[in-house]
């Protein structure tokens, strides 16, 4: 994980962003949205609006909380079950390897900074500007389809539902739906950026085998389930 997160980062630093093309690219998704009745961008963000404390959360939420989260439940779900982990790694990996090829081929501005009308909030509530053309350092400023926010958060929901619980059910509806709000309502991504994020990592996530490629099997000599010892 923290190898694919270099190799995404210096990836980044390697591709110059064609601010041209990624609004024009974030118009196409707008008017696409706008065709299918699903622009809800503005709309959700102005009814947060009277609520800046909520929004104020959300775009910290946004920032860090969505990642330090990402990473507590991974090493969770790593004490907890190695296959289910190796599982879920290997289709999160997969999924932002095709994201990085998707944001290559296919840039595309944040609806905060296409110029839509949809307000930048890390901007005007944290005073934090990222991926704006003159700071673009911290981030990958033309990387809003698919969103790997919201996809991270949709393979989280899959291992959650998956350990069979009713309390984790519930969480694995609640936190994709908070993140896709959470996305939307600070301007970062459009909805369809959201759920194009989600379908990559579900089918990543089916494609994966009973058993991960990446998962090391037991050393000979340890006694597995159902052997006798020295088998």
């Amino acid at each position: 994980m923290v190898g694919a997160a270099l190799t995404y980062e210096l990836a980044r630093r390697l591709t110059s962003p064609n601010w041209a093309i990624a609004d024009e690219h974030a118009r196409r998704i707008w008017a696409l949205e706008r065709t299918l009745h699903v622009a809800v961008e503005r709309e959700l963000q102005a009814a947060l609006l009277p609520a800046p404390w909520l929004l104020r959360a959300l775009s910290s939420f946004y920032l860090l909380g969505h990642f330090v989260l990402t990473a507590l439940f991974l090493l969770w779900l790593y004490r907890r079950s190695r296959p289910e982990f190796a599982r879920l790694r290997d289709a999160l990996l997969l999924a932002t390897a095709v994201a990085l090829v998707v944001h290559w081929g296919f840039p595309t501005a944040p609806p905060r900074l296409a110029h839509l009308g949809v307000a930048d909030t890390l901007r005007s509530l944290l005073g934090v500007d990222i991926g704006s053309p003159g700071h673009a350092a911290l981030s990958n400023p033309v990387a809003a389809v698919p969103s790997l926010h919201a996809g991270y958060a949709v393979g989280i929901a899959i291992a959650l539902w998956r350990t069979g619980s009713v309390f984790a059910r519930t969480l694995a509806i609640a936190y994709p739906a908070a993140v896709l709000v959470t996305v939307v309502a600070t301007g970062n991504h459009f909805l369809l950026d959201a759920v194009t994020g989600g379908a990559v990592v579900a089918v990543a996530y089916a494609l994966q085998p009973g058993k991960s490629w990446l998962y090391f099997r037991l050393r000979r000599g340890v006694e597995q389930p159902g052997s006798s010892p020295g088998s």
